[in-house]
C-alpha cells in the first residue's frame, strides 16, 4: 500500500527538501554541527540538500510553498546575522514555518517511530482554510555566533501536579545560518488538557539567550542579548539548547 501524504489522503508522490533553495543557496558553504557527548558524538541531519519523501506534490507546491514564501524574507535577514523587528503576525507565520519542518522530521523515520507524535489532525490542522497550530506549543528563536545547519528532534516527557509521564513531548531544534529555532509540542493527559503547560527545562541561561514567539506577547527584536557559541565551557553553548529537554530518544541520529 503507498504510503499516505502525512497532511492530505494522497499517497506521497514528492521528496520535500527539508531545507528549501533558498536556504540551500544561503548554507552552500556551511558545515553541519556536530556535538559531542562523553565518547560519542551524537549527529542529525547532516546533509543540507537532504530530500524527505513523506508528502504529495500538491501539498508539497501548494500551501507548504506558501508558507516557505512568507518567511522568506524575515528569515534570510536573522540567517544572515540582519536584527530583525518581528511583528506579531510575522512570530505567528514563522511558528507555522518551524511547525511543518518539525511535522516533517517527526514523519521522516518510519522505521524507528511508526507512529508519529504529531497527530493527523494537527497535521492536516496546518493547511487552510483553518490554518491552526497544535495547542500546548512553545516556540523559541536565538543566533548563533557563526553560521551553521542542524535538524534534531527528541522526545521528552514530564509530570503535572505530581503525576509521572502526565505529558509526553516532541522537541525539534534546527539551525539555518546565525538563526537557532527550537520547538516543543506537548501531548497532555485529558484530565489536564484545559491547563496551560509550563514544562520544566534544565538549567540555562534562556532568558538571555532565547526569544519566545509562540504564543506571542508582543514584537520581538532579534537577535536575543546572548548568542549561543560552539566552543568553550560556557551555559551558552549551543549543545546546552539542544539537549534543553532531553530525557528520550534522539530520533533523527
Amino acid at each position: 500500500m503507498p504510503r499516505k501524504c502525512l497532511f492530505c489522503p494522497n499517497p506521497v508522490d514528492s521528496a520535500e527538501h527539508l531545507w528549501s533553495d533558498w536556504i540551500l543557496e544561503d548554507l552552500k558553504p556551511v558545515e553541519p554541527i556536530h556535538i559531542k557527548f562523553g565518547k560519542t558524538f551524537a549527529k542529525w541531519v547532516d546533509d543540507p540538500e537532504v530530500r524527505i519523501k513523506c508528502v504529495c506534490q500538491k501539498c508539497n507546491n501548494g500551501w507548504m510553498s506558501a508558507i516557505e514564501s512568507e518567511n522568506k524574507p524575515h528569515m534570510l535577514a536573522m540567517m544572515n546575522d540582519k536584527p530583525t523587528l518581528l511583528l506579531p503576525t510575522q512570530q505567528k507565520l514563522f511558528t507555522r514555518w518551524a511547525i511543518l519542518k518539525s511535522m516533517i522530521l517527526d514523519g521522516s523515520f518510519p522505521q524507528r517511530r511508526p507512529i508519529p507524535f504529531y497527530t493527523e489532525c494537527e497535521r492536516t490542522g496546518m493547511k487552510p482554510l483553518s490554518r491552526a497550530l497544535p495547542v500546548n506549543t512553545l516556540t523559541w528563536i536565538g543566533r548563533l555566533e557563526v553560521k551553521a545547519f542542524h535538524a534534531g528532534l527528541t522526545n521528552t516527557f514530564g509530570e503535572i501536579n505530581g503525576i509521572p509521564k502526565a505529558f509526553q513531548g516532541c522537541v525539534v531544534t534546527i539551525i539555518v545560518g546565525h538563526l537557532v529555532i527550537q520547538v516543543l509540542t506537548m501531548h497532555v493527559l485529558p484530565m489536564f488538557a484545559t491547563n496551560r503547560i509550563r514544562p520544566v527545562d534544565k538549567p540555562g541561561a534562556w532568558d538571555v539567550d532565547l526569544l519566545e514567539i509562540w504564543p506571542v506577547f508582543g514584537e520581538k527584536s532579534w537577535p536575543p542579548r546572548i548568542s549561543f557559541v560552539l566552543k568553550g565551557r560556557t551555559p551558552h553553548h549551543i549543545a546546552h539548547l539542544i539537549n534543553r529537554w532531553k530525557i528520550g530518544e534522539d530520533i533523527t541520529k
